[in-house]
């Protein structure tokens, strides 16, 4: 019986088995996705094209699975970025940075372009300072675009939580982007 049991599960229609319907559900989400990762590996254009890839192959390997409809297929693919973002990270725990923006090229830019650069850089290693969780309600909020009601949902908290955590994340955000503008050395929490 158990084994009937396991072959019905492997082979149940999701709402996003079918080619056409995952299709779909691919370009409603690509660039939330895209976005997501982006925001969490620290601005690097090629590592989050590759991850956002991965993150599709898996959920296309894993589509049986998906349980719900089209409409919450999102918080399910970004849970499955999540996690490959996490195994990046892993595998690159040295991270190589460099002086020289990659949008930068010598000489064809204005300075306040440079300067725009560089205060984007400085909040996305802001950004990269915050512990996961805090560094996901932002990227959902303001990169993504949720509201604090799917974001509660998604994270498993109450939305007067998360509206808190937001605005003291984003206190902690502008203090240090004005102690970081300012000339003044990094601060680290401990």
């Amino acid at each position: 019986m158990g084994d009937a049991l396991n072959i019905f599960r492997r082979f149940r229609q999701s709402a996003i088995s079918h080619p056409t319907a995952f299709s779909h559900m691919y370009e409603r989400n690509r660039l939330s996705v895209f976005r997501y990762i982006y925001s969490l590996v620290g601005g690097s254009t090629d590592d989050a094209e590759d991850l956002t890839a991965e993150t599709f192959i898996r959920a296309w390997k894993a589509r049986h699975s998906f349980e719900g409809n089209v409409d919450i297929a999102i918080g399910w693919l970004i849970g499955i970025a999540r996690r490959l973002v996490i195994d990046n990270y892993r595998r690159n725990a040295v991270r190589k940075t460099s002086n020289l923006h990659p949008n930068l090229k010598a000489g064809s830019t204005t300075e306040e372009e440079v300067l725009v650069i560089q205060q984007k850089q400085r909040l996305l290693d802001l950004l990269n300072e915050l512990p996961n969780d805090q560094r996901e309600v932002i990227v959902l909020r303001y990169m993504l675009g949720w509201k604090v009601n799917q974001i509660a949902a998604h994270m498993g908290l109450s939305e007067n939580n998360i509206s808190v955590i937001i605005h003291r994340i984003l206190a902690i955000l502008r203090e240090q982007m004005d102690v970081r503008s300012q000339g003044k050395p990094y601060e680290t929490r401990s």
